[in-house]
């Protein structure tokens, strides 16, 4: 049970006995007499005192402050997260007590876990699930060196975790099987299409070419503004995530749906293509155009270009899969001119029903479907639960953005035997596999293995 934002003070189970054991002791030697009576009496209540004195001590000045170093990490990654005690409390000063921090996480964060209570307690968190995790309260428990008081004080300070999809490497054979690698497609300059808005004013950033300044633009609008091309028809793609509810949904399949449409918008942007991501309900998730900082040295569009990939990562982070059929379930709202399209669900043996696919493509002429169910629903096997807060100290260094690696690896010990199935869905091609299998591995299937 979760406990409640305040401070508690009480006496132990051994305090209780101890007062109880006084009491008696002392209204026994006043009644019979009995010296060595109320000598216990006495005693007990001298132990008594001294631990009400250490309790009282040890909590004067328990300010506690926890922040995020990392408030978002990938799948499997570990945040960084800081605790420590404001100003100088006595308990560090005076040993007149011991302590622990509790922290009440959830079981995606790793449940309940307790740290030697300091002046500083650096930790860190394994994020096991993707989406946006509350951190909890976390109590700060002390006792007296006797064991006779308990003092706990609870705050809940409303911080908050981000789990992100992880991003993986296609492979170029991949890329070129959908289509999403072409000659001469990263930083080529996008030509005019049908149905285009010629160049089109953005606030001016430093660095930008003063030549392109849209003058017009800037005059209307009162700051300095510069002229950027849309990109061409032929340079626009669609990813499509089937995020219509299931009945017995999995959450591992829906991480790695939203794992893999992170690397195929990563690897769109890469080589020149501006994204849309949009739900079953054709609603746009995130939108990402061409990267601005490859090739050649400019540290601002890289610069950018990750602020966008950060604001992609956490749109994808939060999606749930729990769109209506009857809500307007295959109703497209941002397909355009889309050259390329990609859509991702889960596989419950009917993959994509009720999702009609070639609304969402427009014109595309590369069409890939990619349908994923569980890989450990033959095995009966049961991932491993995420560990609990552990501490950190100088011996741990400062690098702690490849966990998410090691995830990766623990998933592929259990990756399903079969191999990918490759077939037709109308113009699209379908790729079944599970959700342990790597993006190259399903883009790349042999048409040998299609039943």
């Amino acid at each position: 049970m979760t406990a409640r934002p305040g401070t508690i003070l009480r006496p132990t189970g051994r305090g209780g006995v101890v007062l109880g054991l006084c009491l008696v002791l002392w209204v026994l030697g006043d009644l019979a007499r009995v010296n060595p009576a109320r000598q216990i009496a006495a005693a007990l209540l001298i132990m008594l005192v001294i631990g009400a004195i250490g309790i009282l001590v040890s909590s004067v000045g328990l300010r506690p402050r926890r922040y995020l170093v990392d408030d978002a990490v990938p799948v499997g990654g570990s945040a960084r997260v800081m605790l420590l005690l404001e100003g100088t409390p006595w308990i560090t000063v005076v040993p007149l007590g011991r302590g622990i921090v509790r922290e009440d996480l959830p079981v995606e964060l790793g449940d309940q876990g307790d740290l030697p209570l300091a002046a500083r307690m650096p930790h860190v968190l394994r994020v096991g699930r993707r989406g946006r995790h509350d951190l909890g309260p976390y109590s700060i428990i002390v006792r007296d060196l006797l064991g006779l008081f308990h003092l706990r004080r609870t705050v809940d300070d409303g911080l908050h975790l981000t789990g992100l999809p992880v991003v993986g490497t296609m492979e170029p054979a991949a890329e070129q099987v959908t289509g999403i690698s072409r000659e001469g497609a990263i930083g080529a300059i996008a030509s005019q299409g049908v149905g285009e808005i010629s160049p089109i004013p953005r606030p001016y950033a430093s660095g930008d070419d003063i030549r392109r300044i849209h003058w017009r633009a800037s005059a209307r609008t009162g700051q300095l503004m510069t002229r950027e091309d849309e990109p061409s028809v032929g340079q626009s793609a669609v990813i499509v995530l089937d995020t219509s509810q299931r009945e017995n949904p999995s959450g591992e399949v829906e991480d790695a749906l939203v794992s893999h449409a992170a690397t195929v918008l990563d690897a769109l942007g890469l080589n020149g293509w501006e994204v849309r991501i949009v739900d079953a309900s054709g609603d746009e998730i995130t939108r990402t155009g061409r990267r601005r900082g490859i090739p050649g040295p400019s540290p601002l569009g890289s610069e950018a270009d990750a602020v966008e990939q950060r604001a992609s990562l956490l749109a994808l982070a939060d999606v749930d899969f729990d769109d209506d059929a009857s809500g307007g379930i295959g109703h497209d709202h941002a397909a355009g001119h889309a050259a390329l399209a990609i859509a991702l669900g889960p596989d419950d043996g009917d993959p994509f029903s009720g999702l009609e696919l070639d609304r969402f493509a427009g014109r595309a002429a590369h069409r890939t479907a990619i349908a994923l169910r569980p890989a450990l629903e033959d095995q009966g096997e049961v991932p491993a639960s995420t560990p609990p807060a552990r501490r950190i100290g100088p011996g741990d260094g400062e690098d702690f953005g490849r966990a998410h690696e090691q995830h990766r690896a623990e998933l592929a010990a259990v990756r399903d035997r079969h191999a990918p199935v490759r077939s037709q869905l109308g113009a699209w091609t379908l790729v079944r596999g599970t959700a342990a299998d790597s993006l190259t591995a399903l883009l790349t299937a042999d048409e040998e293995t299609a039943r």
